[in-house]
């Protein structure tokens, strides 16, 4: 994989019999982005029927980067052309200090989920103290476009994840959003994570499609935990309906429970 925790669907058409009846499959790590010590043993093995034996083929030579499949070749099957935006957000990646410890920020906020009292949870009790944050974006209306600009000047590349959507990828490149930043819309790319280059840019956008409290945050953990987050709460008013309420009152209850029987202090995020 380019980076971290994307995916991809491979169709893998079978027609090297004249060449070989089994064929090693391997996934390798870039090294730019990751560490493992088994880094050219994570294979499969391929077989044409009636063959059992060992593979002799030999890996692809590719160049290492931490970086995305070029969007040439992340063209959906499934063709859908990106609609006039309704809402629109631009952040600002930035990095600071709260309490001598580091901490990523969003336009001057860097998240803080309170184990006590979630999203979730306030939706549910009727509290919208959220609503003071701006870690948390509300998006009232179904059926609408929401374009996200996420921006740094930082030489630091951060794979962005969103729960809950598949996102549209409409630009992604070097120097800082602008007017003139060119938009595509027709067919655009379609992932779940997707990179914010290093001293660049990330446009995503996603349709109001699916309500609930939805996390976006960069996919390399200890960013998340260090605040680079933010969360959508897309048409509240629905949620409570889709909610098994019991469940989540007792799972919060529990993790309270555990938490002060273990001692356990929140130090970071809270994600």
């Amino acid at each position: 994989m380019p980076f971290l925790a994307q995916r991809y669907d491979v169709i893998v058409t079978a027609d090297q019999a004249d060449v070989a009846s089994d064929f090693w499959l391997r996934a390798i790590p870039q090294v730019a982005c990751s560490d493992n010590e088994s880094a050219d043993n994570i294979r499969a093995v391929v077989h044409y029927d009636g063959s059992t034996g060992t593979p002799e083929t030999t890996g692809f030579d590719y160049t290492d980067g931490c970086e995305d499949e070029d969007v040439s070749n992340l063209v959906p099957v499934v063709q859908k052309t990106v609609g006039t935006e309704e809402e629109q957000t631009i952040q600002t990646v930035t990095l600071g200090q709260v309490n001598n410890l580091f901490k990523w920020f969003l336009n001057g906020t860097t998240f803080l989920s309170d184990w006590d009292e979630p999203t979730l949870l306030q939706v549910a009790s009727g509290d919208s103290s959220f609503n003071t944050s701006n870690a948390v974006i509300e998006l009232p209306n179904a059926g609408e476009w929401m374009y996200v600009v996420i921006q740094t000047s930082f030489p630091v590349a951060h794979p962005i994840h969103l729960h809950g959507f598949d996102f549209f990828v409409l630009s992604q490149g070097t120097g800082l959003f602008s007017d003139d930043t060119e938009l595509n819309l027709n067919n655009p790319p379609r992932r779940d994570v997707a990179m914010l280059p290093a001293g660049g840019h990330l446009v995503l956008a996603f349709e109001t499609d699916n309500p609930g409290a939805w996390l976006m945050h960069c996919h390399i953990g200890w960013h998340t935990s260090e605040g680079f987050a933010l969360q959508f709460l897309v048409r509240e008013s629905e949620i409570p309906a889709l909610l098994d309420e019991d469940t989540l009152r007792d799972t919060c209850s529990a993790w309270t429970s555990y938490a002060v029987s273990a001692g356990l202090e929140q130090e970071d995020s809270g994600v």
